[in-house]
């Protein structure tokens, strides 16, 4: 039983991906998983997680409003709003999408509220941390930020960092990525993933409509061709460069003990 962590140091870089990625992995491999969510909900009242799977996601939303101590009279109530991901983490077996505005609220809360004592003192399941970023500059600048922090054992006791090295914006090839973002000691141990990029025609649709890969790849090209609305020539081709994408992250989780 291990809880899984995604998130990155800004929006678009792949995290919710790199979720559902794992999720389906997970479910490869057998486990009996669940999925959470602590990020921006939309008028629809789910996060993209939650649009992605529908009814299947906890939604924990991005924290609480700027008034809610004022106006509960409490001025633990901003804590409070939070301890729902501690009950997450006791649970485990969960792979939680963690929005880049929140990890600096749960990261304070985790030392606020001692988590790390909390949770072994009750033998909770693992954490591991999948920290994503592109080939940019400042993605890889930030990546340090994020393993100190989690690593350092400070708010939560990660025992792995996976820094997942999304190539849709470009290789990572002649940066020395292990110098560049492991600068300070920590106490986690760091290891690092290569998640190609993906060329299947229907990422596009994809996204747009909220069709998660599990669901693309298991729909069958009829209902994928109507979910997707697209033709069955762009489906036809499109599934298996999505499978051949998916397969090759999966070697990728398998190789550094991910699932």
């Amino acid at each position: 039983m291990v809880t899984r962590i995604c998130c990155a140091h800004a929006g678009g870089q792949g995290k919710t991906t790199v979720t559902q990625a794992l999720f389906l992995a997970g479910i490869d491999a057998g486990y009996e998983l669940s999925l959470a969510s602590a990020d921006f909900i939309d008028e629809s009242g789910k996060s993209k997680l939650g649009r992605m799977f529908d009814g299947k996601v906890t939604e924990l939303g991005t924290g609480p409003s700027v008034s809610l101590a004022k106006e509960s009279s409490d001025l633990s109530a901003n804590v409070r709003y939070w301890d729902p991901m501690g009950d997450i983490l006791l649970k485990g077996n969960v792979i939680v999408d963690l929005g880049a505005n929140v990890v600096d609220q749960i990261l304070n809360w985790g030392t606020i509220r001692r988590a790390g004592q909390m949770l072994s003192s009750r033998a909770a399941p693992q954490i591991d941390v999948f920290l994503v970023c592109k080939a940019e500059r400042r993605a890889i600048d930030d990546m340090s930020d994020l393993i100190s922090r989690f690593g350092n054992h400070e708010s939560l006791p990660v025992r792995k960092i996976f820094v997942v090295l999304n190539e849709s914006a470009g290789t990572f090839d002649g940066l020395d990525i292990r110098k560049s973002v492991i600068r300070t000691p920590v106490k986690a141990e760091v290891d690092f993933i290569r998640m190609p990029r993906c060329n299947s025609e229907l990422w596009v649709p994809m996204e747009q409509r909220y069709v998660s890969v599990k669901n693309a790849l298991e729909l069958g090209e009829a209902k994928t061709a109507e979910a997707l609305g697209v033709d069955m020539w762009s489906v036809f081709s499109g599934i298996d460069d999505l499978k051949s994408w998916y397969d090759e992250l999966k070697v990728e989780f398998r190789r550094v003990d991910a699932i």
